[in-house]
């Protein structure tokens, strides 16, 4: 069921780029940041291989992606800095569903955001599960907006860059990068698990010397 709704997503992906090139881009882009569900790993590829064939120009597609996802970022950063942590993780356990997104979700964004500072705001554009997430504490925190739209935008030039050269190196074969994303964030996981365990273990030994 979940293959078939990503099949079909990706067709209408397709379609739209094919039909309305660069503001299409900017469109889905945008859209990524304020709906989880559509994901860049589709669109920058395709977009990619779209350069490759000659279709469209290479600097085209990055502005493109990264004013659109820029906008959705700002959309996301203006909503967090007009509420409070409580008032996010309310709105997201009665309606989170429709976007895939459960409290928990949000708790480990504020939680990751407190620990790593502004850094993180450019450093999550390349985490999976943070990427769209991570605009909206900065806006909880009353991050300054220009130094949040630096970070946001040099990470995700540098993001939507890695996806356009995948698609563009594939050429027709540019959906193999959604298989290489999947190993990359089996990766990022398991190396965020390892810092969690490593955490834990110093927390433990520090807890016990303190008696």
């Amino acid at each position: 069921m979940l293959s078939d709704v990503l099949e079909q997503l990706q067709i209408w992906i397709e379609q739209i780029i094919r039909t309305t090139n660069y503001i299409g881009i900017a469109l889905l882009m945008l859209a990524e940041n304020l709906f989880p569900p559509i994901p860049s790993e589709i669109v920058m590829p395709f977009a990619g291989f779209l350069v490759n064939d000659g279709m469209l120009s290479l600097w085209g597609v990055l502005l493109a992606g990264t004013i659109g996802a820029v906008a959705g970022a700002g959309v996301i950063y203006y909503v967090g800095s007009r509420t409070t942590e409580a008032g996010v993780s309310d709105w997201v356990a009665r309606h989170g569903k429709w976007l895939l997104l459960q409290s928990e979700d949000i708790e480990r964004v504020m939680r990751t955001f407190r620990q790593r500072g502004s850094w993180i705001v450019f450093i999550g554009r390349f985490i999976p599960g943070i990427r769209s997430l991570i605009s909206l504490p900065a806006g909880v925190e009353r991050m300054a907006l220009t130094p949040f739209l630096l970070y946001t935008t040099l990470g995700t030039l540098a993001w939507n860059g890695l996806l356009v050269g995948g698609g563009m190196i594939l050429g027709e074969n540019w959906q193999r990068i959604l298989d290489w994303i999947d190993r990359y964030e089996t990766i990022i996981w398991l190396m965020f698990a390892g810092w969690v365990v490593y955490r834990l273990y110093n927390l433990y030994f520090k807890s016990k010397k303190a008696r």
